[in-house]
């Protein structure tokens, strides 16, 4: 699930708010895994940030409600990259019909 979170992500950009916001928070919390509290974040900076950087979001639970950390390349991917059509999708796994 390492980079499939983001073509998840992505899939939702022209969906109602309504939809896609829910869908879009249930998956980067199942990338993240389970959140963590703020001081086990501050202790294990180094390795929260190198996951970060390697495409795996992680999730922080401050006073103030969740924060999410992402690898600023993987948010401009989402922000940039159009999202794939179920063409695209189904072309690239081989299936006939969709050339």
């Amino acid at each position: 699930m390492n980079s499939t979170w983001k073509l998840v992500v992505r899939s939702f950009k022209g969906r109602p708010p309504t939809e896609g916001r829910a869908r879009v928070e249930k998956t980067i919390l199942e990338a993240s895994g389970i959140p963590l509290k703020l001081r086990e974040a501050r202790h294990r900076l180094f390795i929260v940030t190198t996951n970060v950087s390697k495409g795996t979001p992680a999730v922080i639970e401050g006073e103030s409600g969740f924060v999410c950390l992402i690898a600023l390349d993987d948010l401009v991917d989402i922000v940039m990259d159009p999202a794939r059509t179920l063409r695209d999708v189904m072309r690239e796994a081989g299936l006939k019909g969709y050339d």
